[in-house]
């Protein structure tokens, strides 16, 4: 930091100057209703220690500060006002500051529509500024009502005084919607009023849920429940872990139920989850940085190429969205679409992944392209590409009586899937493009009669008729690869 030196009457100052105020302040409100004194606003502000000049005192230590100014006015009126200091700690050197000052003001107010104004302003430079306005709406005050929800950073059980005491716990605000990875845990507090008058019966269920922003409601990991006593004013305290939760936007879910489990009543709060690896929900997509990743010179024509050969790997939503992505969206959504399916399936390692996968489009182009087809586009490019080299593959061509055929075998697939198979067969025996006919494999083209199929040339009217049976008399009495395999 650089030193500016200022000559005074009393001898000298040290003053250090700082970052500017601007986008180092955060502040966050939450109104809530008491049964005796009615509606009161909780204001809560958080300045970076590093956008605070410093002035070194006569213990040679180094202090600094703001003024911080609240005006609340309905219309024009002023409704509420106040001005207050907030003084960091002394510090020895101001290289090192790793905190910031957390403040939180109660006003009580109108139940009307407000506009707030804060001013904070660094006291040894009246130029380093910042001002937050914000519009206050009121409670509704018929029905089942909710306080705002109220974002934490720490609780904890407290017998002390403190302005950031409530209901007998320390709650330290958090005054962000943003979860960086370093954050595990989503704790909030909120209120929720006149349960007592409008619901017939003396208890309830509240529900806590972490949903999509887009409404898709997360796992059960991200899902919490209380049976709690009605009553003029019942409060909640959570703590959801969030280790887990992609990148993405979400909403906490704040869910009033009664005996029936019907929903009467919630309340939402918006916030983003920026974790390492994948977003989880597409819509998110913009969360996600490929700048110096391994898509970043990939021509139009290429990204359009990747998204169709990976589609083999995709699940039903994510072929979806491909096809949604070309050709009308921008390449840089089809890069961020592609790096974040490689990163999902490898948070370490996506590139690495990528090339792997790449090898084995090679692989399935170079062995089943047709003159009207890329290999990875037959059905056994697909199958290649879906499930990987197969363990065990036989193929027959010139078999008495049969039509051309392979038989793939896997001891397990990517999905834990044991002893699987897949029959392929070339019914025009013209041509290189062989048709899936059957396989045991969940979600799969199930045939039992596949090697009726197969054999249908020599087959007699009763083996093709009798839908029990299953298979063709070997009437050759040669080897037939076929019969290794019952799937």
């Amino acid at each position: 930091m650089k030193n500016l030196i200022f000559c005074v009457l009393a001898g000298f100052s040290i003053q250090v100057s700082a970052q500017s105020l601007e986008n180092m302040v955060s502040i966050r409100t939450a109104v809530f209703d008491h049964p005796e004194s009615g509606q009161y606003l909780e204001v809560y502000t958080t300045i970076s220690g590093n956008a605070i000049h410093y002035e070194r005192n006569k213990k040679y230590l180094y202090q600094g500060g703001v003024d911080v100014q609240l005006v609340l006015l309905q219309g024009t009126e002023v409704v509420n006002f106040d001005k207050f200091r907030l003084n960091t700690p002394q510090v020895i050197d101001t290289n090192s500051i790793d905190f910031s000052l957390i403040d939180q003001q109660r006003m009580v107010i109108p139940n009307a529509s407000l506009s707030m104004e804060v001013t904070v302003t660094d006291i040894l430079d009246s130029l380093n500024t910042f001002t937050y306005t914000e519009a206050l709406l009121p409670l509704d005050t018929a029905g089942l009502r909710f306080s705002d929800v109220q974002l934490l950073d720490t609780f904890y059980r407290s017998a002390g005084e403190s302005a950031f005491l409530k209901n007998g716990f320390e709650m330290k605000p958090y005054t962000l919607n943003f979860y960086p990875d370093s954050r595990s845990h989503l704790r909030f507090y909120g209120e929720v009023y006149g349960t007592e008058t409008l619901l017939n019966d003396p208890q309830f269920l509240l529900t806590f849920h972490i949903e999509s922003a887009s409404g898709n409601i997360s796992s059960q990991q991200f899902f919490q429940h209380a049976k709690v006593q009605a009553g003029p004013v019942v409060s909640y305290l959570r703590d959801i872990d969030i280790t887990d939760l992609p990148s993405g936007n979400y909403n906490l879910v704040v869910e009033v139920h009664d005996r029936q489990n019907e929903v009467i009543g919630k309340k939402k709060i918006f916030f983003q989850r920026a974790k390492k690896g994948a977003v989880s929900a597409y819509d998110n997509l913009e969360l996600i940085s490929t700048d110096g990743t391994f898509v970043d010179d990939y021509s139009s024509e290429q990204l359009s190429y990747f998204l169709d050969v990976i589609i083999p790997r995709s699940t039903a939503d994510e072929a979806k969205l491909i096809a949604s992505l070309s050709p009308r969206v921008e390449d840089e959504m089809k890069k961020k679409f592609l790096y974040n399916f490689w990163l999902d399936r490898n948070p370490d390692d996506p590139y690495g992944e990528w090339k792997r996968y790449l090898q084995l489009v090679k692989e399935a182009n170079d062995a089943f392209s047709t003159p009207s087809r890329q290999g990875y586009r037959t059905d056994r490019g697909r199958v290649y590409l879906e499930y990987g080299r197969p363990y065990d593959r036989v193929n027959s061509v010139n078999e008495p009586g049969a039509y051309p055929y392979e038989i793939w075998f896997y001891t397990v697939l990517p999905d834990k899937q044991t002893n699987i198979g897949f029959a392929f067969y070339e019914p025009s025996m013209v041509s290189n493009d062989y048709i899936l006919l059957h396989s045991n494999a969940r979600g799969e083209l199930n045939d039992p009669r596949w090697k009726i199929r197969i054999y249908e040339n020599v087959a007699s009217p009763q083996e093709i008729f009798d839908f029990d049976n299953t298979d063709v008399q070997d009437r050759t009495n040669v080897y037939r690869a076929i019969d290794a395999y019952d799937f």
